[in-house]
């Protein structure tokens, strides 16, 4: 394009181009594309060569991620393709389209009875020889006289002599509890965090409720639930494309495989996947972190977007992909998150094999309760609980303890929490698999029956990671196969995927 019309494009909206900004438009490759959005862009009356130059780059980044070819194995037939699939989001477990909430205390007051009146029914339905009693109730009874309280823990402090007090409250009372320092119950109560639900077993003396047991809302013991369709879920998370530390040729590796690139290992074993399960930070995102612009490819959050769109469009019709959103997607911050917006995934929302869910989301799979969470929740338990020290190193740990008390994120006021009148951040019931990412370390467990998954990530590390000495495990892929229950991880970082395969200790 001649400069004599860039600077009259310009002009028609009121701009003035700077005299580096129109020498570079001018040589640049796809100057309509660039001078169009630039001009879209520009907040100040003079379109400035940086904003130019980051135009360019983000429109490069597009143009290059539109440009992946996915090679495709001879002769490949997957098995997968020949048996039908079945994912649904289940909506009533979905934040999607049912956010009401402003903020105010009503709201909150609605969201916290709905988490206290659901979790406190899974306690009550526990075998005990005591009767759960009301707090109002217990306050009645005789010195001495054994029984079950269900509450919220309201505060928890330790006094001058070592003892341990916890406030329990339900919808119509409150009363301070006591742990002896030289109770045996003295370890457990260090298990105690506040904003959560659980049962105490004990009797009154005078004002004090003293403890004799500590209950938990807990997952039942429970065998792993299979099927007999030999197929198996892939599990993806934090891929943060926009990024530059976004490794894209480890995850086109990804989508050659899922395509039948590769020996006739890999095919065997890429033909059994049918559900792919992605748990949010689809991009990178703008003003995440500090000094973030720094690691950006581009700034423009619908070009991250479209860029993961084109990825997400090269995996295999017959596969059913599943994908929900982290604190790093253009969604509001709070949880629950609703799902990723139509506009910002419309390159990709429509494809028949593709389900957006909110974050968290409950999907069934195959027969199976897929439990999805980004996983914000995870550092305040761990900062919180002296029993997941290290738990960085294995966010498993960290899962582990959401299950016990039947919540993702229990404390309130470490991660931003959006009232609700229905708490979605409950676990109702216990899911056969829990899957969730943000820590970016593979991890993995059974517990109680539910499979725990990690996914790692899809970006080398971070200079933030490095402050904070996290050690992430990019390009792992974990596989599920939902027949034999065998949990097996492909690393795309090794030359050869299907030879350095590993099966996961659960």
């Amino acid at each position: 394009m001649l400069e004599k019309e860039i600077i009259e494009k310009a002009a028609q909206k009121d701009l003035v181009v700077a005299k580096a900004a129109l020498t570079k438009l001018a040589e640049c490759e796809h100057c309509d594309e660039v001078l169009e959005k630039a001009l879209e862009s520009c907040s100040s009356p003079v379109l400035s060569l940086a904003l130019v130059e980051e135009i360019i780059e983000s429109v490069e980044s597009s143009r290059k991620a539109k440009r992946i070819t996915v090679f495709h194995g001879t002769d490949y037939k997957p098995a997968a393709a020949e048996i039908e699939g079945s994912m649904k989001i289940m909506d009533e477990r979905d934040v999607a389209g049912k956010s009401r909430c402003t903020g105010n205390v009503e709201d909150f007051v609605n969201c916290f009875r709905d988490r206290f009146r659901r979790i406190s029914s899974v306690l009550k339905g526990r075998v005990s020889t005591n009767g759960v009693t009301s707090i109002s109730s217990v306050k009645e009874l005789a010195s001495g006289r054994q029984s079950r309280v269900v509450g919220m823990v309201f505060d928890k402090r330790e006094t001058k002599n070592g003892h341990t007090i916890i406030e329990l409250e339900d919808e119509e009372d409150s009363m301070p509890v006591l742990i002896a320092k030289d109770s045996p119950l003295k370890a457990k109560a260090e298990e105690i965090i506040i904003d959560e639900v659980i049962a105490v077993d004990g009797s009154m003396s005078g004002s004090l409720f003293i403890a004799r047991d500590l209950v938990w809302p807990e997952m039942p013991f429970a065998q792993p639930r299979l099927v007999e369709d030999d197929l198996s879920i892939a599990f993806v998370s934090d891929t943060h494309v926009g990024s530059k530390l976004f490794m894209q040729d480890r995850f086109q590796r990804l989508l050659n495989f899922l395509n039948g690139e590769g020996s006739k290992k890999e095919q065997e074993i890429a033909g059994k996947i049918k559900y792919l399960a992605f748990a949010g930070d689809c991009v990178d995102g703008i003003g995440v972190y500090p000094s973030q612009e720094k690691e950006l490819v581009t700034k423009d959050i619908y070009t991250q977007y479209e860029i993961f769109g084109e990825f997400i469009k090269k995996i295999p019709e017959y596969v059913e992909v599943v994908i929900i959103p982290g604190n790093h997607d253009a969604v509001r911050l709070a949880e629950p998150q609703p799902a990723l917006l139509p506009e910002l995934a419309k390159n990709f929302n429509g494809l028949k094999n593709v389900h957006l869910g909110s974050n968290p989301a409950w999907t069934q799979v195959h027969g199976l309760k897929l439990l999805m969470y980004h996983g914000a929740g995870m550092h305040s338990l761990i900062g919180n609980l002296p029993m997941l020290k290290g738990a960085y190193e294995a966010p498993e740990r960290a899962a582990v303890e959401m299950l016990r008390r039947r919540h993702l994120d229990p404390i309130y006021g470490d991660e931003p929490l959006a009232p609700e009148k229905r708490d979605y951040l409950v676990i109702e019931e216990p899911p056969d698999i829990f899957h969730f990412g943000d820590l970016h370390k593979n991890g993995y467990t059974t517990y109680r029956g539910t499979l725990v998954v990690n996914a790692g990530c899809w970006q080398s590390r971070t200079d933030y990671q490095v402050k904070k000495g996290h050690h992430p495990t990019p390009g792992l892929l974990p596989l599920y196969n939902i027949k034999t229950g065998n949990l097996q991880v492909l690393d795309f970082n090794a030359e050869n995927i299907a030879e350095n395969a590993g099966v996961a200790s659960q």
